[in-house]
């Protein structure tokens, strides 16, 4: 009889085995299943011009441009593999379990949906990770294709850039939005601000916060509390997720990039439990998957902090310890 405890499981390999072979089964399901609507309703109309269908900023065209290429038939199947390879790539990078993620309520959406966050999370990667200050600007040009996402985050990597290499950081994202001012027009900002507060289809998926926003937004100081820059990031994330009307549920794969416990895959779908009596409005409470992160963050930030004080404290005292021995 087989004794499991004795085993040695190499669990990031099995992690790694198990994300593989979902994302296998996912781009083989996007050649049978109906899905993929935002990318044919929303995406695929913006990258051939219809620059009010997107609903993102109008600098994103060029991004999304290359989806004109691909047949229709094609298009889903080709954008779940390379946003599904993305976001691999990036749990790579993050050293978040891969399988968590790709399995966890967020990432099933993006699939489903065809939706774009690839993009916004490949840049905030770039943006935290390089030591590049170009390639950082670069990153955080990719993350603002949703403002609504990652502005908050960005703002504080800005911040977070030394005075010698800001304007090296900001120096890409001025040049994109100053080309296309050229391009679109000096009034697109405007002009895209108008259509997405008037003309956004409601959406069950943009929910969530609809109830807690507005008490959310009291949260957006608490991010100091974290020393550290990626800490920084990961509950601005969190909080952008509580404190933002327009955040998708299925967005919320942007802060499970960088912060996945085992726990946030069950918490991803705790939401299913009213379903059957609210049925699809049961997503609205979907934000306690930002909001427990989001707590959790905060205690093991206070109990490192006390832990710290604590071997403070005890190195000042053994030090008066030692000057007491070496008078005596």
């Amino acid at each position: 009889m087989i004794d499991y405890r004795k085993l040695n499981w190499d669990y990031n390999k099995i992690s790694w085995i198990i994300a593989i072979e979902v994302a296998i089964l996912m781009v083989i399901a996007s050649f049978f299943l109906p899905g993929g609507d935002d990318l044919y309703r929303f995406y695929r109309p913006f990258a051939e011009g219809c620059l009010d269908c997107g609903f993102t900023p109008y600098f994103a065209r060029w991004l999304l441009w290359p989806l004109t290429l691909i047949p229709l038939r094609l298009l889903w199947p080709f954008w779940s593999f390379v946003s599904i390879s993305g976001f691999l790539i990036i749990s790579r990078l993050t050293k978040v379990n891969p399988a968590i993620l790709l399995l966890s309520f967020p990432a099933l959406g993006q699939f489903w949906l065809g939706q774009i966050d690839v993009i916004i999370c490949s840049g905030l990667v770039l943006a935290l990770v390089s030591n590049n200050p170009y390639l950082r600007g670069l990153g955080i040009s990719l993350a603002l294709v949703k403002p609504q996402l990652a502005g908050f985050a960005v703002l504080l990597l800005l911040i977070h850039q030394s005075r010698r290499n800001i304007m090296k950081v900001i120096l890409v994202p001025l040049t994109i939005f100053i080309l296309s001012l050229l391009v679109f027009g000096i009034t697109w900002p405007s002009a895209w601000l108008s259509n997405a507060k008037n003309d956004l289809p409601v959406h069950i998926w943009r929910s969530a916060s609809r109830d807690i926003w507005p008490y959310g937004i009291f949260l957006m100081l608490t991010v100091f509390i974290f020393p550290h820059r990626r800490a920084r990031v990961e509950a601005s994330l969190l909080i952008s997720g509580i404190a933002t009307p327009f955040f998708s549920v299925y967005s919320y794969i942007v802060f499970l990039i960088f912060y996945a416990p085992w726990w946030s895959l069950p918490l991803s779908y705790a939401w299913f439990l009213m379903y059957p009596w609210w049925g699809n409005a049961a997503m609205r409470i979907a934000w306690i998957l930002p909001g427990t992160l989001l707590g959790y963050l905060f205690y093991l930030e206070i109990k490192d902090q006390q832990k710290e004080n604590s071997l403070r404290v005890d190195g000042v005292l053994l030090k008066k310890d030692e000057i007491n021995i070496d008078q005596t």
